[in-house]
């Protein structure tokens, strides 16, 4: 892949010098240039290529991994290429095309990115055939060691030949097991291992099997299988759940919020200028309404209240007035469909959930997002938390001005434990796609939800 990969990006970088200048009908105001110090630049801009793509951790083994992140990595080197090749350009004076660049990200890109699919469907034919396989044995018998095997099962491209199950239960030995045999128990593992030809050993057991797995570690110290183990978190509930290299020391992320890394600056750019735009739209809407809502009622325009965010952090969210002032004082914080505190005016701003327009502030200022949970008061969080298991998980992104439960109709008063469900398979689905799926459907139902509150 790497000979190959520096092969493409030659391949790409003289194609695009011969895209430019031509092949495509584009304007050469200063003639065609010579083809010598592209050909020089290509001499240094591939092995520079390579080494960004070996940072990007692009020659590792693929056989389990996903095919959307191993290309988005591609995506994300080509990028830094293609960057280094214009600030290239900029310290010779300007002697490379900038479009030149621009159709060698392109084309690197594309070249690159086939490659890797047409390998993959290579290795997925091969695979089915019995080529490229690699022999495998499953130390564990319980609910851990099934769940490995589905997944096994289910991408046979993988090219795992699961030969049986090694059991810490002797009674089980030489039974079925999850449709495989169990060949025998802990202290079998060596004579096994070289038995089958085994290649990699997984160590699925529970946490309650801790003796077993620290005995079968033990044994297989001097095996030449890859041994890979297979965490138990049966018992804890798991968002974004994932394993990072903390120098040197795998660490086990069994709660994590998707807004990290480029998704964190993916979500914040998406929301400072939907943020901004959307400011600027309403800025008439908003005077207009700032009018009425003095000609309807004594008291400020605007109502801040202080809501829990990300990461537990409290912030001040801004809404339009749409109830009578000291309104707390008459009926608490929580509000209710028909709510009878509310101002003449107050009702169709809820209704239509136009007192919430000024929380693109907040949006913009980075206290809140577009898209996420809605937040709630810090008493009700401090209630919330200690009755409804998992609660605090939706404190893992920033709070939003509309969200999935939201677009379900979950909004108001209206079942917490439901609204929970429906935050945490945002958080664990999250991508911008859906981000700017939720806004459409937001325009389409949230502000005719009558039960907006």
């Amino acid at each position: 892949m790497f000979l190959m990969d520096g092969a493409l990006i030659g391949a790409a970088w003289l194609l695009a010098y011969w895209l430019r200048f031509q092949a495509l009908p584009l304007d050469t105001p200063l003639g065609v240039p010579p083809l010598t110090p592209y050909l020089w630049a290509c001499a240094v801009l591939v092995p520079l290529a390579l080494l960004v793509l070996r940072t990007f951790r692009t020659y590792r083994s693929a056989r389990t991994s996903r095919l959307g992140p191993e290309l988005f990595s591609l995506v994300q080197a080509m990028a830094v290429v293609a960057a280094l090749a214009a600030l290239g350009s900029f310290a010779v004076r300007g002697e490379l095309s900038r479009l030149a660049i621009l159709v060698f990200f392109g084309t690197g890109t594309v070249l690159l990115v086939a490659s890797r699919l047409a390998l993959r469907v290579l290795l997925r034919v091969l695979r089915r055939r019995g080529h490229n396989v690699r022999h495998v044995l499953i130390v564990g018998s319980g609910d851990l060691a099934r769940l490995l095997l589905e997944k096994i099962r289910r991408h046979d491209d993988f090219g795992l030949v699961v030969h049986g199950l090694i059991t810490p239960d002797p009674s089980l030995i030489g039974a079925m097991r999850h449709g495989l045999p169990v060949l025998g128990g802990i202290d079998d593992l060596p004579r096994l291992a070289e038995q089958h030809g085994a290649e990699i050993i997984y160590l699925a057991l529970a946490r309650s099997e801790w003796q077993a797995e620290e005995a079968a570690l033990g044994l297989l110290a001097d095996s030449t299988a890859a041994v890979r183990l297979v965490p138990d978190l049966s018992r804890a509930y798991r968002l974004n759940a994932s394993v990072e290299d903390f120098d040197g020391m795998p660490v086990v992320l069994v709660t994590e919020s998707p807004e990290q890394g480029w998704n964190a600056v993916v979500k914040r750019v998406f929301d400072v200028i939907g943020a901004g735009i959307g400011l600027l739209i309403i800025a008439p809407v908003v005077t207009v309404l700032a009018i009425l809502i003095k000609i309807d009622s004594p008291g400020p325009v605007f109502y801040t209240q202080e809501r829990i965010g990300l990461n537990g952090r409290r912030f001040r969210m801004i809404k339009l007035r749409s109830m009578r002032v000291g309104a707390e004082r008459e009926g608490g914080n929580w509000t209710t469909a028909d709510d009878p505190r509310r101002t003449a005016l107050g009702s169709t701003l809820r209704r239509l959930s136009l007192d919430e327009l000024p929380q693109l502030w907040n949006v913009f200022v980075g206290d809140m997002s577009l898209v996420g949970p809605r937040p709630e008061q810090p008493e009700h969080v401090g209630r919330f938390r200690a009755s409804i298991p998992r609660y605090m998980l939706r404190h893992h992104v920033r709070a939003g001005m509309t969200g999935w439960a939201q677009v379900h109709g979950l909004r108001g008063d209206t079942p917490l434990e439901d609204r929970i469900e429906y935050d945490l398979y945002y958080i664990q689905h999250w991508s911008l796609a859906l981000d700017v799926r939720i806004l459409l459907l937001t325009v389409g139902r949230v502000f005719r939800d009558a039960n907006a509150g």
